[in-house]
């Protein structure tokens, strides 16, 4: 939709704005993609093709283009990195501090996904030299008087082990202690992404708009909650 300046002033003003005056950042889009195996939740990751991060695992995303809508954009790395299409997709969270990726400032916006893993057939494109999935086990949480550390493993042909941490009460401040064979922060993503999951299959309507089949449904919040 067009906007329409509220007066001559406004027009002016837009017309004369200069945004080369402020620095620019990139921004991503990625998502975790979460199944039920049985009774095994996994999650789907893409070795990296490409530096930086050449040959580790990595959630499945990449650039916005300068005319995409950042879901958009995610819906479209989905499917050019793993094959996938008609995923429904959440925002989960922004990761934005400005060293996370080497190679400029990077703004990411993160989404978390459920899906049928019986109708799903992952084939690695574009920048992706693998997609696998992985097996979310031991995840273990322990608290301090002010700190809740988290590890957990992800098994697939390797086996990852990231550990991450934040303050009580802060998740979204969360850190990495072991990236766990992971690039970028994606050790912190991959864990917000499945607290995340868990949240909004217990509170909201996640678990309906992803998976139609109601035994499905209910097996797979089994599964997910059980962790």
């Amino acid at each position: 939709m067009t906007y329409i300046p509220s007066s001559p002033e406004e027009k002016k003003f837009l017309e004369e704005f200069d945004p080369s005056q402020y620095q620019n950042p990139a921004v991503a889009a990625d998502t975790a993609l979460f199944a039920a195996d049985g009774n095994t939740l996994k999650v789907l990751l893409i070795r990296r093709g490409g530096y930086p991060y050449k040959g580790r695992w990595a959630l499945p995303g990449g650039f916005v283009d300068i005319d995409e809508d950042i879901r958009d954009s995610a819906v479209r790395e989905l499917e050019e990195e793993t094959g996938l299409t008609d995923i429904y997709i959440e925002q989960a969270f922004v990761w934005g501090k400005p060293d996370r990726d080497p190679r400029q400032r990077v703004i990411t916006v993160s989404y978390i996904a459920l899906a049928d893993y019986a109708a799903l057939d992952a084939k690695a494109g574009d920048d992706a030299a693998e997609a696998e999935w992985f097996a979310l086990t031991d995840w273990h949480m322990s608290e301090t008087d002010d700190a809740v550390r988290i590890s957990y493993k992800l098994v697939g042909d390797e086996t990852l082990s990231p550990v991450v941490e934040y303050p009580k009460g802060r998740m979204q401040d969360i850190v990495r202690i072991d990236d766990g064979g992971l690039a970028f922060d994606h050790a912190e993503s991959v864990a917000y992404s499945f607290m995340c999951l868990k949240q909004r299959i217990q509170n909201g309507s996640l678990l309906d708009l992803s998976l139609s089949d109601e035994t499905l449904r209910a097996r797979t919040k089994k599964v997910i909650l059980a962790i």
